[in-house]
């Protein structure tokens, strides 16, 4: 449990610091929009290329943990986003951050240093895979779709929608990370560095921009999309993980275990500097990553407590 508050609390502390920034007018509407051009050109990307160049091939290509928690993760998806189109009534571009929020765990700044604190350094190659298939596969698809919906009525929309979509910062970060793990790639000490300064930043600046976004944005209006959303991430995704395990059964436990723990993790905040940086569905997008971690608090520490539990149900 200690380990759990000690990174829930700093959590809520910086959402709370940019409330009190947006509130009393220490940041601007535009310096958010600023902070947020930051995240999504400079800082996510660093965080991104060295999470993937520093890992070698053999540990992000797992075939038994990307089948079932891809799998399960694209059901979960697919399942949320006909919610949000014949429930909800939402726009393309808000259909997909409403599945997006309803699958993408936040694992980069949250679940990696919690769930290895609990179960160990072992814990950490299941994870990064399982962190892969977030980056490399669900990622670049939201940005498809989001780009897809931006240029559909355009001239010559394919051509936009591929443009758009591989000149993406986010996606040619994933696509350079892999390219550096395959090749092997070295750089200069200063370099990394650089690319430590930058990826550490990513958390803090996206947290701190989501509380200047809540300043004068009522979260309870909507509650049913929220209410929604929250379910799918913090109880329909890890349960579809665990049939995906029930099913296949070809992983060990500590590998179950890890990605069963990643599985139940709020959502991830950066949604909501794509949100933003789409303009779509940007108050409920704040919202959702404020709402699933106050719920996480509860939900993650249960789960975790009765996680032997459940991955003995899956048999030897």
């Amino acid at each position: 449990m200690s380990q759990i508050t000690s990174i829930i609390l700093p959590f809520f502390a910086l959402i709370g610091l940019g409330w009190v920034g947006g509130k009393f007018r220490i940041v601007s509407p535009d310096g958010m929009r600023g902070i947020n051009g930051f995240v999504f050109y400079f800082a996510l990307p660093a965080l991104l290329f060295k999470a993937l160049a520093t890992r070698s091939p053999s540990e992000i290509w797992q075939p038994d943990i990307i089948l079932i928690y891809g799998g399960a993760t694209l059901v979960v998806y697919g399942a949320t986003r006909i919610i949000a189109a014949r429930v909800f009534h939402l726009d393309p571009s808000s259909q997909t951050l409403f599945s997006f929020a309803g699958t993408m765990g936040n694992v980069g700044f949250m679940g990696l240093p919690l769930i290895i604190g609990l179960l160990g350094p072992e814990a950490t190659v299941p994870l990064i895979v399982a962190l892969a298939v977030d980056l490399i596969i669900m990622l670049p698809l939201s940005l498809l779709l989001l780009e897809g919906a931006k240029h559909s009525k355009g001239s010559n929309p394919a051509g936009k929608i591929i443009r758009g979509t591989f000149t993406n910062p986010v996606v040619l970060a994933i696509s350079f990370g892999v390219a550096a793990s395959l090749l092997d790639l070295d750089w200069p000490d200063g370099i990394d560095y650089l690319l430590d300064l930058l990826g550490q930043s990513a958390g803090p600046a996206a947290l701190f921009a989501i509380g200047v976004a809540l300043v004068g944005r009522p979260i309870a209006e909507k509650r049913a999309e929220l209410a929604t959303m929250s379910m799918a991430k913090l109880i329909i995704h890890p349960i579809a993980v665990f049939i995906g395990f029930w099913v296949a059964g070809s992983a060990s436990v500590l590998e179950t275990t890890a990605v069963l723990l990643l599985a139940a993790l709020p959502t991830a905040g950066n949604i909501f500097v794509i949100a933003t940086t789409y303009d779509r569905y940007v108050v409920r997008s704040s919202s959702i990553v404020l709402v699933t971690t106050a719920l996480g608090v509860i939900s993650f520490s249960a789960f975790s407590v009765y996680i032997d539990t459940i991955v003995g149900w899956l048999g030897p």
